[in-house]
């Protein structure tokens, strides 16, 4: 009686299959890997097994098949679930300045610090005189 029940249940839900083409699957693979799982905490959809992405993986899938660009299917998710779906959010606007920021922060401490040393650099030093004498050696 479970028998023919579970059965009815898997074929209503089909496993996840991949696609055929090695080529498409690894653009599909790539595009899960970016991103994120909205359930899951900092997990990407490929790795998740929360509902929500499991159907992201087919949504991927299914548009990678149907011919949708990389872009085109970023677009799709970050639409649909704002920035903070993508591991990799665009380099435009505030982004840039918050990645600069760290790198600018050091180099302004490096040069603080080289200014430090050039000024406590002792000036107006006597040549050190030489223990040897007049010996040649």
């Amino acid at each position: 009686m479970i028998g023919p029940v579970i059965a009815l249940l898997l074929q209503a839900a089909p496993l996840e299959q991949p696609i055929p083409d090695e080529a498409l699957e690894a653009r599909a693979q790539a595009i899960m890997r970016e991103t994120r799982c909205m359930v899951c905490e900092n997990e990407p959809v490929s790795q998740s097994t929360a509902d929500m992405a499991v159907d992201a993986r087919r949504a991927i899938r299914r548009q990678v098949m149907e011919g949708a660009t990389d872009e085109e299917i970023r677009d799709f998710f970050v639409s649909r679930y704002g920035q903070h779906v993508s591991f990799r959010p665009p380099l435009d606007g505030w982004a840039i300045l918050l990645w600069g920021f760290p790198f600018a922060l050091v180099a302004a401490g490096l040069a603080m610090f080289g200014m430090k040393l050039v000024r406590n650099r002792p000036s107006g030093l006597a040549p050190v005189s030489d223990d040897r004498g007049d010996e040649v050696g």
